[in-house]
């Protein structure tokens, strides 16, 4: 987590929506998710994006985030 947002790395390229699959592909996995419950609501063209998460609320997405989130 960076404040508010949660910063992410993928490998795909930015190309044929190849980098917006694979961050909700990666949300979705860490979550526990299918892969269509995540999907980019705003930025598909900019690296700040919002996601949209269906079947889960804010508070259950910070929880399950705050285990996987990096010391340091």
């Amino acid at each position: 987590m960076l404040g508010d947002r949660l910063k992410i790395r993928v490998s795909a390229p930015p190309e044929d929506g190849k980098a917006n699959a694979a961050v909700c592909r990666l949300i979705a996995d860490s979550l526990g998710l299918k892969h269509r419950q995540v999907t980019i609501r705003t930025g598909h063209g900019n690296p700040e994006k919002t996601v949209e998460i269906h079947g889960m609320d804010d508070q259950q997405v910070r929880a399950i985030l705050a285990l996987h989130e990096k010391p340091g």
